[in-house]
């Protein structure tokens, strides 16, 4: 088989779902965790075994791996099955791709930060509070661990998803069936619209770039702020939203506060921003 530009895992995520979209050459494999569509393959990244046989399959210049499980409140409950996905798995990648050139590129988040004093820069000191964000640090010492992996660190990310499982198509699902949101009020965020965040990674990844990037939107925000540009977004009842503090939520997992990303190093690198939250919420509600 010639070698193949590029190996996307998990297509079938809401990150991967727009990767997918801005990866529209045809030299490009993408794999699925169900219900592959037609030129998919079916993949279960915890078979390491299988994924292994993939790579040396295909050979790919760049493995693009957005198979996570993202669901904080699992991690931390569940640390050990959760960590067979989000860290083992990875690491198995990544000793598949030691004999060639090829960059690995991976998905990680702000909550490798403890939230005391974001906004954040790439070379700031990690101090994870939760299980999702050790993962996460595992997960960036693995890729970079590798010579040529380039983390993508990115914050809310909000977008299309028929899964409807992302902040933004929940709280528009919540309000139009008239009920309540609540909506932490002590937590700052970048809200990141996938579909600009995919194309910025894909350019990342043409350019061959490496190291760590913060690919997250232009502005750093409040939660409930965010969730105000969504009601006026969508014409949404704003009275439903319920402000709360976070320690009234009863999470088992802790989330970082005063989190937030600086994106100057992608901008710099790129020439460009990621979209506003307020134009890519308009595009959503179109």
């Amino acid at each position: 088989m010639p070698r193949t530009s590029f190996l996307l895992i998990g297509a079938d995520g809401l990150v991967g779902r727009h990767l997918s979209a801005a990866l529209s050459t045809s030299d490009t494999v993408r794999t699925y965790r169900r219900d592959p569509p037609q030129g998919g393959r079916l993949l279960d990244i915890t078979d390491t075994d299988a994924a292994r046989a993939l790579i040396a399959e295909v050979r790919p210049r760049a493995i693009i791996l957005a198979a996570a499980d993202a669901y904080v409140e699992r991690c931390e409950r569940d640390p050990a099955t959760t960590r067979r996905v989000n860290v083992e798995a990875p690491r198995a990648i990544a000793e598949a791709i030691t004999a060639t050139d090829a960059v690995l590129v991976v998905f990680s988040s702000e909550y490798v930060f403890d939230g005391t004093a974001g906004a954040y820069a790439e070379d700031d000191a990690r101090q994870p509070i939760n299980e999702y964000g050790r993962q996460k640090a595992a997960l960036e010492d693995i890729a970079l661990a590798t010579g040529r992996g380039l983390v993508c660190r990115t914050s809310a990310v909000f977008g299309d998803d028929p899964k409807r499982k992302n902040f933004v198509c929940q709280l528009v699902d919540r309000l139009r069936s008239g009920q309540t949101f609540d909506v932490p009020s002590d937590q700052l965020i970048t809200p990141t619209y996938a579909p600009s965040l995919a194309r910025a990674v894909v350019r990342l990844a043409e350019r061959g770039a490496t190291g760590t990037y913060h690919v997250a939107g232009p502005e750093v925000m409040g939660r409930v702020d965010f969730a105000r540009l969504v009601v006026d977004a969508f014409a949404l009842d704003a009275s439903l939203l319920r402000p709360r503090r976070t320690k009234e939520l009863g999470l088992a997992a802790a989330r970082p506060e005063r989190a937030g990303l600086r994106t100057n190093k992608l901008r710099q690198y790129l020439g460009a921003t990621l979209t506003p939250p307020t134009e890519a919420l308009r595009e959503m509600a179109v």
